[in-house]
């Protein structure tokens, strides 16, 4: 795979920099919810790793079950993903219902995941990702809502251009970005923001799958 080898170990190595000096952490003024910027001008930034795998960070995770799974356990199909966090209630719950539709047109396809990972891991517990999915209607067969440690999601959300910052109100703050990952971890298109023509991700699906 491009870029699995020494450009996979600079840029982990580059994030990690970023999150040791908090150059990795968002910037303290307040982010937008939703943007209709291109993808040249994404307000969160480009991914670090170009053209290599997310699966290179091996973070645990526990998922809506309480099952434990590692990020890499998520290969072998593509998969649509986004940052949420269970108690939002502005666009987290758009993103969610975006990826709804999306999911409809997909119709009974088995080979695509749906994978929300938490921004919220102190309150993200089992139980809440678990009555969020049962509310939202998500096919457990179909969805993976997963947390990982304070310091994982912060590497994942680096890795992913994911700005995010927690406010004093207990919201947090952060960037509006989907992803459709290819069965290798490879990022291969990004949507900035809600309410974007779903053909886009529908397409961008379609040729990482090959159908």
């Amino acid at each position: 795979m491009i870029g699995r080898g020494t450009t996979c170990t600079a840029a982990l190595a580059l994030a990690g920099v970023m999150l040791a000096t908090g150059c990795g952490r968002p910037a303290p003024e307040p982010w937008p919810h939703e943007t209709d910027v291109s993808d040249h001008e994404l307000p969160a930034g480009d991914p670090i790793l170009d053209d290599a795998s997310i699966f290179d960070l091996d973070i645990p995770l526990v998922d809506q079950h309480g099952d434990r799974w590692r990020l890499g356990d998520l290969g072998g199909r593509p998969m649509i993903a986004a940052m949420i966090y269970t108690s939002c209630t502005a666009v987290c719950l758009r993103i969610t219902d975006e990826l709804r539709l999306i999911e409809r047109q997909l119709g009974d396809r088995s080979d695509v995941q749906f994978v929300l990972f938490s921004l919220d891991p102190g309150r993200d517990t089992p139980e809440a990702m678990n009555t969020f999915a049962r509310a939202r209607g998500l096919d457990p067969e179909r969805w993976r809502l997963l947390a990982a440690s304070e310091d994982d999601v912060r590497s994942l959300a680096a890795v992913l251009g994911v700005r995010y910052q927690p406010l004093p109100d207990g919201e947090i703050a952060h960037s509006a970005l989907v992803f459709v990952i290819d069965a290798d971890g490879v990022v291969r298109h990004r949507q900035v923001g809600v309410r974007q023509d779903p053909r886009e991700l529908v397409g961008a699906l379609g040729r990482v799958s090959g159908s």
